[in-house]
Formats: structure tokens, C-alpha cells, sequence
């Protein structure tokens, strides 16, 4: 009767011993479930918050370099000097409009002509190889006013140091510091020096040597938003404009209709007689635009 008893009192302790090793382990359980929980919302939560201040980033504005206009610069002749000239909105855009036609003081016998550029497509090189010339004279005569719209989307063809990003910041710091005539020379001298395509970009310091040569004043102030730069030599090297050129890049192929470069617009007109072989085809078609032909 003992043994049994004794018996019966191990089987009841090893329950109680079950259950409360149950009981811990439930405890531990849910503990570690708790911990988990939580630790998974504090992620939830600090993803969101982390995913909400970049949307609200991407949509504040991005300021630009003064004298540029939604992107471009325009520039014409005023007198005995080039001027840069910002431009209205389009009443009815369409699909894919293109910049705003400017403002200026040529008179309604004169023409617009947009040129979208990477400093370092193959393609725009040729085209300014071909009618650079051209298209300045004509500016020079007072014919036509020039919207430059550089954008950069080459970055990855310039052995990762984003050549393309960097070129055509510096142009928009030269814009910024309202040097017009010095900023047409620049993109000339920027096209004849162009690296090769998924070579070595160009540094900084080739940069600031090329505006120079081209007649930039690299210590003319400037005035970007949220950047210490102050002049054009620190507004390369801090590529102040960096994300401006960015968005309008961004702009250019989602609201604009670019799916690549060059793209030229004769008074909002897109055209692809520079296309052509025969290397009269486009100026002919400037000439009819200005009304001399």
C-alpha cells in the first residue's frame, strides 16, 4: 500500500513538474511572440516613416539655376548681346510638350529651336559637329532665338565617376552666374573635347579648365539653394546643381516625350531632318522657319 501510494505521489510530482515546464515554456512562448511583435512594428513603423519622407522629398521642388526655365536655357539676341530669356507656360500643352516657347525680343518672324543634349552621346556631338555653326550664327544674326535643354542620362558611360550628371551641372552653375555668351562657348568646347563613350569622364578640374578656355569667370557668384557653394569653380566641384538636373532629366523623359538624344524642336515642332544625309536638309528647313526660303 505504500509502494503504491509512493508511486502515485512521483506520477502526481512529475505532472506538476509537466505542467509547469508547460507553463514556462508558454510564458517564454508568448514573451518571444510579444519581442517579435514589437519588434516587427517598430520596423513597420520606421520603414513607413523612412518610405514617407522620400515621397514627401520627391515632391518638394527642386530649385534650379537662375536663367533656366523648366530645364533650359533660352538665349537670344538683344541688341549687341546675348541675353537668356525664362519662358511662359503653354496654354495646351499636349501629350508631350516640349519647353515653353520664350519670350523674346526677335519678333514673330523669328523661330525657336530646342536642342536636348547629353555631354556625352556620340549622337550630339555630330549634330553640333555638323550644325553647331549654324545655329549660332543664327543666334549671333538675331534669327533665332536657342534652347538649350541638357539632361543626363549617360552616367553609366563614363566610368562610373557620372560624367554626364556632373557636365551638365557645371553648365547650369555657368547659367546661374548669368554668363549666357560664356555658357554657348561651353557647350561648343564641351562637345569637342567629349570623352569616349565608357571611357574616364572628366574630372573637376578638366571641367573648370574647359569653361575657362571657353571665357567663364569661375569666381562669379552664385546663388544655389541648399548648398554652401558661392561661386562657379564651388558649384562644380559641390555639384550644386546635381538634382535639379536630375529631375528635369527625369522630367524630360516622363512629361517631355524624350526617349533619347538629340532631340530637336523647331517652334515646339519636333524634327528629324538633321537625321537626314544630306547635311542641307536641316538648315534649309531653319531657313523656312525664319522665313527666308
Amino acid at each position: 500500500m505504500a509502494k503504491n501510494s509512493s508511486a502515485a505521489d512521483r506520477r502526481k510530482a512529475a505532472r506538476e513538474k509537466a505542467r509547469q515546464i508547460a507553463e514556462n515554456d508558454a510564458k517564454r512562448e508568448k514573451k518571444a511572440r510579444t519581442i517579435l511583435f514589437g519588434s516587427v512594428g517598430v520596423v513597420v513603423i520606421a520603414f513607413a516613416a523612412v518610405v514617407g519622407f522620400l515621397i514627401f522629398q520627391s515632391l518638394q521642388p527642386v530649385a534650379g539655376p537662375r536663367n533656366y526655365a523648366e530645364g533650359t536655357l533660352t538665349v537670344a539676341k538683344d541688341g549687341d548681346e546675348l541675353k537668356a530669356y525664362t519662358a511662359p507656360g503653354i496654354e495646351d500643352p499636349g501629350e508631350n510638350p516640349p519647353p515653353p516657347i520664350a519670350e523674346s525680343p526677335l519678333g514673330s518672324d523669328a523661330a525657336v529651336v530646342t536642342v536636348y543634349f547629353d555631354f556625352q552621346c556620340p549622337a550630339c556631338k555630330a549634330f553640333e559637329d555638323t550644325h553647331g555653326t549654324t545655329l549660332n550664327k543664327l543666334v549671333e544674326d538675331g534669327k533665332i532665338a536657342l534652347q538649350y535643354a541638357p539632361v543626363a542620362f549617360l552616367d553609366n558611360a563614363s566610368g562610373g565617376n557620372k560624367f554626364s550628371t556632373r557636365a551638365a551641372n557645371a553648365a547650369a552653375c555657368i547659367a546661374d552666374s548669368g554668363q549666357v555668351d560664356a555658357y554657348r562657348e561651353f557647350v561648343v568646347s564641351m562637345f569637342a573635347q567629349q570623352p569616349e563613350e565608357g571611357g574616364e569622364g572628366m574630372e573637376d578640374d578638366q571641367l573648370i579648365s574647359i569653361a575657362e578656355e571657353a571665357g567663364v569667370d569661375v569666381s562669379a557668384a552664385v546663388a544655389p539653394e541648399d548648398s554652401d557653394a558661392s561661386d562657379v569653380r564651388s558649384c562644380i566641384t559641390e555639384q550644386a546643381f546635381a538634382k535639379s538636373v536630375e529631375k528635369e532629366t527625369q522630367t524630360a523623359f516622363d512629361d517631355r516625350g524624350l526617349s533619347g538624344t538629340p532631340r530637336v524642336l523647331i517652334n515646339g515642332q519636333e524634327t528629324e531632318s538633321y537625321r537626314e544625309e544630306d547635311p542641307e536638309a536641316f538648315p534649309l528647313e531653319l531657313l523656312r522657319a525664319i522665313g527666308e526660303k
